[in-house]
């Protein structure tokens, strides 16, 4: 706190050296610069109950005085831990400097000496750039702090002080997405689902970049079937973290179950190129193809999945090389329906109905020494 305090000893004298250069809006009658004067010295001697009522009715009487504004707000920011009030107050005092660099822009215009001449007495002498600066970080760490004892709520399981910390920034600040976030974990917490859902949504449309929201909103989407708005959320996500294959499959579920195959196909395309070695994504994406009547497709991502599955000669899945075979057949690839039917045989040595597709494969191959040879293990079976 003697950091800060230094920090507005500081701005006192800045202040006091540059009151005369501030435009009509500065000023005071006989009583307003007394009661200033006044305010000065009790905030010099760190006397703060008296330097802040005369602060006040110094605005009382000019509600646009810098001086008095940065002070009172500095008693407000160190002393009272009234961040809001101190924010207010830096806001006020920094928008009566801007018009008076927005009054010299104007002069620029017309008259660039007598601009000139502006600047060096009305800005450069009473150094408002520095000022402004400080002002600034001031007002911004009113926000922070504010955030701040809204965490320690959160922090403590105090989740309805936390929601009334958020609701007072909220209301002055209607465009802090961070105090919507945390209102909604705060509702969250308390399994508000309705103003769970009601901030999130207006933390998604504020911040187009939070995945947080999204990913909260996507998931109770689904778990209440409203699938498409699921899927939709999830590629929302999927799209601010494009490395994450989680989101593009957790859409390609939440599209399936809503019948949007194509969606579905893509949001899985997607998830099974950042995550190749997914044997679940490959036979979905095998299974929705071929509802798409896409026979081809559905094959090659099948006969992926058997891939994946084989393991010393066999496959934990017997039905996939199975279903794969016959797709083989169907599509008359004969040389790749040799090689899985031998798999299916391997897998399953009793298998008769492995044995006539691999004799079915030797005839369409016209491979007589092969349909030999399958004939005779299909006898022996007998």
């Amino acid at each position: 706190m003697k950091r800060n305090l230094k920090f507005f000893v500081t701005l006192i004298v800045l202040f006091v050296l540059s009151g005369s250069l501030f435009a009509a809006s500065q000023e005071l009658t006989a009583d307003g610069k007394k009661n200033l004067r006044s305010a000065n010295m009790h905030l010099g001697g760190e006397r703060y109950e008296k330097a802040l009522p005369l602060y006040e009715s110094v605005l009382e009487e000019n509600p646009h005085h810098v001086i008095a504004l940065e002070k009172a707000g500095s008693i407000y920011y160190n002393i009272k831990k009234d961040y809001l009030k101190a924010r207010s107050m830096f806001i006020i005092a920094i928008q009566e400097i801007n018009d008076i660099y927005a009054e010299y822009e104007e002069l620029q215009k017309t008259d660039e000496k007598a601009a000139e001449k502006f600047y060096k007495k009305q800005i450069k002498k009473a150094k408002l750039d520095k000022i402004l600066e400080q002002l600034e970080q001031f007002k911004d760490s009113c926000f922070i702090q504010l955030i701040n004892a809204g965490k320690v709520k959160l922090n403590e399981e105090d989740y309805n002080g936390a929601i009334q910390i958020f609701a007072e920034i909220i209301e002055v600040i209607p465009d802090s997405t961070i105090s919507y976030r945390l209102m909604a974990l705060s509702y969250e917490k308390l399994e508000d689902t309705e103003n769970f859902i009601k901030y999130f949504v207006k933390t998604a449309e504020l911040d187009p970049t939070d995945i947080i929201a999204r990913q909260k909103l996507a998931n109770y989407y689904f778990n209440t079937k409203q699938y498409e708005e699921a899927g939709n959320m999830f590629m929302e996500a999927a799209e601010l973290e494009p490395e994450n294959p989680d989101n593009f499959y957790n859409a390609g579920l939440a599209f399936m179950n809503s019948k949007k195959d194509s969606l579905a196909f893509n949001a899985f395309i997607e998830s099974n190129e950042l995550s190749p070695a997914n044997m679940d994504i490959l036979v979905t994406l095998s299974n929705i193809a071929l509802k798409m009547d896409n026979n081809e497709e559905s094959t090659r991502y099948l006969q992926e999945a058997v891939d994946l599955d084989k393991e010393d000669g066999k496959v934990d899945n017997p039905d996939y090389v199975t279903t794969l075979c016959y797709k083989l057949y169907g599509l008359k690839k004969f040389d790749e329906l040799l090689k899985y039917a031998e798999l299916w045989f391997e897998t399953d040595p009793l298998s008769k109905e492995a044995i006539q597709m691999l004799y079915n494969a030797a005839r369409e191959l016209n491979n007589k020494e092969l349909m030999s040879k399958y004939e005779k293990i299909y006898k022996q079976m007998e």
